[in-house]
């Protein structure tokens, strides 16, 4: 069998180093550099870009696999040519065309126990480690992870069995963490290590005691993918095979594994309801169904992850961690086999994952951190009918002015129109409700009043003390004409406190340097709302280069600068364009995000994404191949039109202390409105902005983004959005789901 060749030579070519260590002086010495440039030299005319290659064959979604790839390539050039002649044509016959290459060139005369074989043992170590170096690389990804994982057990009695099961599988991975931290140290310092430092090492690696490598490999392949495990310790009786590294240890390991686990279970369950025991105990679950459940059945909203992405991070660790070990071990069968079946496991519960992320609502609402707003769009104003008409009569009804303006200010001196901040522009929908009021004017600058009391006992706005001004409002008689007090809805865009400005300048990542966008959220400068976004550099299977993650600035709009077009740059709402669509816009197959803004669809604020087409592989971008994403959907289609949702009495979202639900669905659409007249007199513009940021951590691909809105009954809610992680399952490929056979070659 090969690695039992391969085990075997290595222990001989490092007795060889021991033997001749006083015969070889420091003129065979090779320095680390030297050591690299032979072992690429060795390694570039198999595989061409070394780097590109082990992209291509060692991925997230299939470590093991690529693995076995690799060490296959280091077998056939070290064990191919220390075999005798006559056996060489055999193996030939099951190998690549790469077989040929005679890489070391060793001969049988180096056999010889008088003579040393040069540095084979280092180019080997340096062989590995170029496959060490980009598994490390795939780390990156996770950073974050394992916290989010522990994260879920906070203050919940009902995740204790999760806790548990959390705790044991990091017991199961930190002795084969840092067997490979040493590992990595003797590849650093691959020309200056000493012989038996590398023999100890060996002889730890294929130990088989209970605490051995592949005795863990077993405890963590039994939790990650239990069926298959059983479906592996059937396969007992069925094989013979050599002491040395004898399968039929990993499986009674394995079986005790399962045994031990299904006791731990027993002893969790003895508490429970006798109704749930037997189904606790007819099937322990893996840790990838164990983690749905956790997250069907825990709060989520302050993990940084979506529910997929986290699931694919727990497989990533798991899979790293096996890949190590196999490294370590060159078991390369058992590779293929753990891979596939926690590949399939993972698979199959990720693919019913979610791969959306949003923020929930704060715990504590905080103006300008976790939320922003439009401002006196439509603003409860009181007006009195003498002033909305040019002849400055009293003969209609407020109901009669339902778009009018302020023409005038009768009396000054004594009236209301004098004494408080006047509406320059239309006034809508105007209502009685009684002939004398007592008006609380706010002491914020985007309120006109805080409460408004008429003298039968009707009340609008908030009940507490007035902590402003208080004063008397009360219509009047002229000769036979009634002069009433109405409340109106004021849109005037000249009121320097207005934020009623959108941006439509695109927000774009550097795509020169790689980058995608990789958060959002929404910001205010100077009036105008904006949408920003993170930006990080993409890396090789859906990574992100960590250090270079950053929020990319906005620049501001100056509303009075020739520099800048209303229509182009922004949009400025009023009572006729008040409209924003709801979206879920996501991209095709190996697309990512690439960019974010708004557009004018008709009268509505329509959400546009930008995405560009990504070689998973290699993590390159095709940059000429970008374009915008969008729904054209409007009301007025024939068919299927967009459809309108109502707010019913909002109020002021940040008074609700539960949290928001999205009640938005694709292909919608919302009008911004002002406060309900009895809640809070009309005076703010809902729904909000959420501004929290909506940016997966660790940081991921995206491949979509929606806008949406949150609120609950009553409530005037949250604009927000969310993003949609990238699909790691397409390329997740699982060679069969039936069931396998494993049948050993007999030792001659």
């Amino acid at each position: 069998m090969r690695w039992g060749w391969l085990t075997g030579s290595l222990v001989v070519l490092l007795g060889f180093q021991a033997l001749v260590a006083r015969t070889a002086p420091s003129e065979e010495g090779m320095d680390a550099l030297s050591i690299e440039k032979s072992v690429l030299d060795i390694l570039t005319p198999l595989l061409g870009d070394v780097t590109n290659a082990l992209q291509g064959f060692i991925d997230i979604g299939k470590i093991g696999m690529g693995v076995v790839k690799f060490i296959n390539i280091i077998s056939d050039q070290t064990v191919d040519n220390l075999k005798p002649k006559s056996k060489i044509h055999h193996w030939r016959s099951r190998r690549h065309a790469f077989e040929y290459f005679n890489i070391f060139n060793v001969s049988l005369e180096d056999m010889n126990f008088g003579l040393a074989i040069p540095l084979a043992d280092r180019k080997m170590l340096a062989m590995f480690e170029v496959l060490s170096d980009r598994l490390d690389q795939m780390e990156n990804g996770v950073n974050g992870i394992a916290n989010s994982l522990r994260y879920l057990t906070n203050g919940m009695q009902n995740m204790v069995r999760w806790e548990i099961t959390l705790n044991t599988m990091e017991e199961y991975m930190r002795p084969i963490n840092t067997l490979y931290r040493r590992f990595r140290l003797y590849q650093a310092m691959k020309d200056k290590i000493e012989d038996h430092t590398l023999m100890d090492f060996a002889n730890a690696v294929v130990s088989h005691d209970a605490h051995s490598v592949m005795s863990l490999m077993a405890h963590l392949h039994s939790m990650a993918a239990p069926e298959a495990s059983h479906r592996t310790a059937s396969l007992e009786d069925k094989l013979s095979i050599s002491a040395l590294n004898d399968p039929r240890f990993f499986y009674q390991v394995n079986e005790r594994v399962t045994r031990k686990m299904e006791l731990q279970e027993k002893l969790m369950t003895e508490n429970m309801d006798q109704s749930n025991q037997h189904e606790q105990l007819s099937l322990r679950p893996s840790l990838f169904r164990m983690l749905q459940h956790t997250l069907e059945t825990s709060d989520n909203c302050h993990l940084y992850q979506s529910p997929q992405q986290l699931m694919e991070g727990l497989h990533v660790i798991l899979a790293l961690t096996e890949a190590r070990g196999f490294a370590m071990l060159e078991f390369a069968w058992m590779i293929l086999r753990y891979s596939e079946d926690m590949l399939s496991e993972a698979k199959s519960v990720l693919k019913k994952s979610s791969r959306e992320f949003t923020r929930c609502d704060p715990r504590h609402h905080l103006e300008g951190e976790t939320y922003i707003q439009l401002t006196e769009l439509l603003q409860g104003y009181i007006e009195n009918e003498v002033d909305m008409n040019e002849g400055g009569s009293c003969s209609q009804t407020c109901g009669y002015y339902q778009h009018a303006m302020s023409e005038s200010c009768y009396m000054p001196s004594s009236q209301y129109c004098g004494k408080h901040r006047r509406c320059k522009g239309i006034i809508h929908d105007c209502r009685f409700y009684h002939e004398y009021a007592t008006v609380c004017a706010s002491k914020k600058p985007y309120r006109r009043y805080d409460s408004i009391t008429y003298e039968n006992r009707k009340h609008l706005g908030s009940r507490q003390d007035c902590q402003g001004t208080e004063m008397k409002v009360d219509s009047w008689w002229r000769f036979f004409s009634y002069c009433a007090y109405c409340l109106c809805l004021c849109d005037d865009p000249s009121s320097p406190s207005s934020d009623r400005y959108i941006s439509l300048v695109p927000a774009l990542s550097d795509l020169q340097n790689n980058m995608v966008v990789t958060g959002v959220k929404f910001t205010k400068q100077r009036q105008v709302i904006h949408v920003q976004i993170q930006q990080g550099q993409v890396l090789p299977q859906g990574q992100i280069n960590s250090s270079t993650i950053q929020w990319v600035n906005t620049t501001p709009i100056q509303l009075d600068s020739a520099a800048y077009t209303e229509g182009t740059d922004y949009k400025k709402l009023s009572f006729e364009d008040r409209s924003i669509d709801f979206d879920r816009l996501e991209g095709p197959k190996e697309h990512v995000v690439t960019g974010v803004r708004f557009r004018m669809l008709g009268s509505h604020l329509n959400l546009e994404v930008k995405i560009t087409p990504v070689n998973y592989t290699s993590g390159v971008m095709q940059l000429d191949k970008s374009y915008w994403i969008s729904n054209d959907n409007t009301p007025a289609m024939a068919q299927n039109p967009r459809r309108e949702i109502e707010l019913h009495s909002p109020d002021d979202p940040t008074k609700f202390p539960a949290l928001s639900n999205i009640d938005s669905q694709p292909d919608t659409f919302m009008r911004f409105v002002p406060t309900d007249r009895v809640k809070d007199v009309a005076q703010l513009t809902v729904p909000f902005f959420d501004s929290q940021t909506v940016a997966p951590t660790p940081s991921s691909w995206l491949s979509g983004i929606e806008l949406l809105h949150k609120g609950q009954p009553g409530s005037g809610g949250f604009l927000g959005m969310k993003v949609m992680t990238y699909d790691m399952t397409l390329h997740m490929q699982v060679s069969s789901n039936e069931p396998r056979t494993i049948v050993l070659p007999k030792l001659e």
